[in-house]
């Protein structure tokens, strides 16, 4: 008996390392709805060594990914606030969740996104579009949008966010080593583009408490259609001591769940 796929010959690491580089994430729908929160609030939940935006701007989305060259198709969403490290400004995200355990196993371990298991919906009929996350019984977040202007589609557009990859020690004390920042950049490849008036409505929730990040003024809605390209670096380090009130914001409260 052999059991050679527990093991991987050069020319297979170079083939998925080929999708760890360049991972593509095809016929994707995605719904953002922006929003201002209290500059307070930013200041409290951005770890070390990330500073808040000029503007305390937060980004709520949710969608659908129709298939990748990597994990298959799956939903999910995302709570990102505006982060500033040196001269590069993008989203932290606060929470990721996703609907298949190979999109979280993928994201987590390559970029260090906060992914956690959930449930996602999401449904468009004519211009307006809804879309939700649920965990835990609880739909914790919900957006809703109506698309009334088409957005002139001229080249690829670009996003960015931040990351932190750590490991908690395997003890349970601490962390095993100082935390990485991670900067990954997004090229879309959009097909469709539209924008308009939208909502966010948050639940509270003990696990997901994405409802303390208050709502202050609504920035209104976007939504694509189209392809999305990723690649990612290492910025920087944080020790670990300093980020140890952070290293729980992609994890449950363990001691609550029974």
């Amino acid at each position: 008996m052999f059991t050679k796929s527990w093991t991987k010959t050069a020319g297979e690491i170079r083939r998925i390392e080929e999708r760890l580089r360049a991972p593509v994430f095809a016929d994707a729908r995605w719904l953002s709805v922006q929003y201002l929160t209290r500059p307070e609030i930013m200041r409290e939940v951005l770890p070390p060594p990330l500073e808040a935006a000029a503007e305390p701007l937060v980004t709520a989305g949710i969608g659908t990914l129709g298939r990748s060259n990597c994990v298959g198709a799956f939903d999910g969403g995302m709570l990102c606030v505006r982060a500033r490290y040196k001269d590069v400004e993008a989203d932290y995200c606060l929470a990721m969740p996703m609907s298949t355990d190979v999109a979280i196993i993928f994201g987590r371990e390559l970029y260090g996104e906060p992914k956690k298991q959930a449930h996602v919906e999401f449904n468009s009929d004519g211009d307006v579009v809804r879309a939700s996350v649920s965990r835990f019984g609880v739909p914790y977040m919900a957006l809703e949008a109506r698309l009334t202007d088409k957005v002139p589609i001229d080249g690829p557009t670009h996003a960015d966010r931040f990351h932190f990859k750590f490991m908690h020690a395997a003890n349970g004390a601490g962390l095993e080593f100082d935390p990485i920042l991670v900067h990954a950049h997004f090229t879309q490849h959009v097909r469709t583009h539209r924008r308009g008036a939208g909502k966010v409505i948050f639940r509270p929730s003990h696990h997901d408490p994405l409802a303390e990040i208050e709502v202050v003024e609504l920035r209104g809605a976007t939504y694509f259609e189209g392809d999305i390209h990723a690649e990612a670096r290492r910025l920087a380090t944080v020790e670990a001591a300093r980020f140890m009130p952070y290293a729980f914001q992609n994890i449950d409260d363990y001691s609550a769940v029974e």
